[in-house]
């Protein structure tokens, strides 16, 4: 075998081996069997999992658009009507409030408020707080979609976080599915902590990376997979429409639709 193949061989049994010890100290959050649980779902060859019955070859197209959204997000300018809805395509909740947002605040505002949150100078909550001052009819969208970019841009450094995935103020969320029994978040550090650990146990898992990517994919897939598909994606039952794979779903709610219609058209 190649030397340079065995080193790096042995550099990710040795991080592993690593990341298994720091996990006795670190497991203050998570159930890992819950965890354990769930990642085998996401992983296993079930139709109702993904269409190409190759879950790892869907995770590894679903990374690639991610990144594509993270390169976007950083390139992204707010000058025109056509920069923000572009801007708002990409995440699949605040489509339908593009047209409101505009109404409400003007290019300007929205410039500045973008420009602000881009800003990795200022702190998370100062981030945030610029962009949800932007007038909207559902506030608690706005917000969500201020930590989505956040996430994007800064992927190495902040989680993911909507409140489907933590809502702090029910206390819900697919991150409570896999904590330990008993176990309440808190506040914001909670979360990220929790989601820190998440990152771990995934990485001794298999589903090694340097950023959230599979964190929040997993957070995602555990969300689509225990809600009601009908009231996520509106499908009429009665007309005979077709359920979308768990994954394919989980990529729909990351906003990646546009990023994995370009890596079709390229490998086509």
């Amino acid at each position: 075998m190649n030397t340079l193949l065995m080193e790096y061989g042995k550099s990710r049994i040795s991080r592993r081996k690593q990341l298994k010890r720091r996990w006795y100290i670190i497991n203050i959050f998570l159930n890992i069997d819950y965890v354990r649980d769930i990642f085998n779902a996401m992983l296993a060859k079930d139709v109702n999992n993904t269409v190409r019955n190759n879950p790892k070859e869907s995770l590894s197209v679903i990374i690639k658009a991610m990144q594509m959204k993270t390169d976007f997000l950083n390139s992204s300018e707010i000058n025109t009507e056509e920069d923000v809805k572009k801007l708002f395509d990409v995440i699949f909740y605040a489509k339908r409030h593009y047209n409101e947002i505009i109404g409400n605040n003007g290019i300007d505002k929205i410039k500045l408020a973008f420009k602000t949150l881009t800003n990795k100078d200022l702190p998370y909550g100062e981030r945030v707080k610029a962009f949800t001052s932007l007038k909207a009819s559902e506030p608690e969208d706005i917000e969500d979609m201020a930590r989505e970019i956040i996430h994007f841009l800064e992927p190495e450094k902040y989680p993911l976080w909507t409140r489907w995935l933590w809502n702090p103020n029910k206390n819900s969320g697919s991150i409570t599915y896999i904590l330990k029994d008993g176990v309440v978040l808190k506040n914001e550090k909670d979360y990220f902590d929790a989601v820190s650990e998440l990152r771990d146990v995934l990485s001794i898992f298999g589903l090694d990376s340097p950023n959230y990517y599979y964190a929040s994919i997993f957070l995602v897939y555990s969300y689509v997979r225990y809600v009601d598909y009908a009231t996520l994606l509106a499908v009429d039952r009665k007309g005979g429409g077709l359920y979308p794979s768990h994954l394919s779903t989980t990529a729909m709610v990351l906003g990646l639709k546009s990023f994995l219609r370009v890596i079709q058209l390229a490998n086509s």
